[in-house]
């Protein structure tokens, strides 16, 4: 009988996040043929199901923010302290770490373990800029794992710069298999145009309503669903545009898939990305999209006029083409739906894990 492998999935928290929702889902479908360890850094509320053979230990009772740059370092330390004796305790064989945090405290803890390493960064290196000394300790610090895996092939790029190609992996992220066991067929709908994202200047949800504004949207709703910054300054603009009374401003929601299952159109106008779980969810979900053809991202899920559109980053013209024709093209959304959730087919859980399992345990 083959002995099973010791897995630990180290995450900032089990709160909802990105990169929370992926550990989670992926330690559930490796728990299947592995001892899985799931190490948090701060203990939080639990917003996803772990699978009861999954032992879970959490390395600091409550989030504190640290106050300066000593509380940090000793916070950290702390960390390091207790990983080292969680893994040397388990025996654990392989450690699988999700954003830059946790990713530098495995390998800092790494060099006194010796395990397997395997770092994930979850966002755009160019969008969401680290402080000098994380990005001095990334460029350090990243040689000493066995692989770094992103999600797609411009995050590759931009760690080409410092790390050996062969080192980057990339996999993308999983539908949430939750969420995929709601979704309807995909048929007659309400006369509803759906964004899903943060309300912020990168996520651009200012070029949709200026585009809705120009259509003719007699019968149509827009429905924005997601907090931010900007979600004050975006109900003032709708009212300036004149279509506050067809702009639904949702906030944050726990049943995104009632959304996602009512919406006849999906629009995304984001500047730039590193992963759009958003519109992957869409798609996923046969809803005909709309998407920027921003750096990175929609262009690998979209194939242009196949199962969806993409338009210029910016160019407002071209969305309002786009959205008017899906608007008054049944066929065409018909056809985008069905192959829609068929591209998405690889973006499944089991398809996702296979992969990370061909990674992690390649001459195991």
């Amino acid at each position: 009988m083959i002995k099973k492998k010791k897995v630990a999935f180290i995450i900032p928290s089990l709160e909802a996040g990105g990169a929370e929702r992926v550990a989670v889902t992926l330690a559930n479908k490796f728990i299947n043929e592995n001892e899985v360890f799931l190490l948090v850094l701060n203990k939080t509320k639990t917003m996803y199901t772990v699978d009861n053979s999954i032992q879970i230990h959490f390395l600091k009772e409550a989030y504190i923010p640290s106050v300066n740059w000593f509380i940090a370092l000793k916070n950290n330390f702390r960390f390091i302290k207790q990983l080292i004796k969680i893994v040397r305790h388990n025996k654990i064989d392989i450690l699988i770490s999700f954003t830059t945090t946790a990713n530098i405290l495995v390998i800092l803890s790494n060099f006194f373990i010796k395990s397997a390493s395997y770092i994930s960064e979850r966002n755009n290196p160019e969008v969401y800029q680290l402080s000098l000394f994380r990005k001095i300790s990334v460029r350090i610090l990243y040689h000493f794992t066995d692989a770094l895996i992103v999600q797609a092939s411009f995050s590759k790029k931009y760690f080409q710069h410092f790390l050996k190609p062969k080192k980057i992996q990339i996999i993308p992220n999983p539908i949430d298999e939750n969420l995929l066991s709601r979704r309807e067929e995909y048929g007659k709908r309400d006369n509803i145009i759906l964004t899903v994202g943060r309300l912020d200047a990168n996520k651009n949800q200012k070029l949709l309503l200026e585009a809705f504004a120009n259509l003719n949207t007699k019968n149509w709703r827009l429905v924005l669903v997601g907090d931010g910054v900007l979600k004050t300054e975006y109900q003032m603009l709708a009212k300036r545009l004149g279509i506050a009374n067809k702009v639904d401003f949702i906030g944050t929601v726990s049943n995104i898939e009632d959304y996602y299952n009512s919406a006849k159109l999906f629009v995304f106008t984001s500047q730039s990305e590193g992963f759009p779980n958003a519109l992957l969810e869409a798609l996923s979900f046969g809803i005909p999209c709309i998407a920027s053809d921003c750096n990175s991202g929609p262009s690998e899920m979209i194939k242009h006029t196949e199962n969806g559109f993409l338009f210029e980053n910016n160019n407002q013209k071209q969305l309002e083409k786009q959205m008017s024709e899906l608007m008054e093209n049944e066929t065409l959304r018909l056809k985008f739906s069905s192959n829609a959730i068929q591209s998405t087919a690889k973006y499944y859980p089991d398809e996702i894990y296979k992969q990370w399992k061909s990674l992690v345990f390649q001459g195991a």
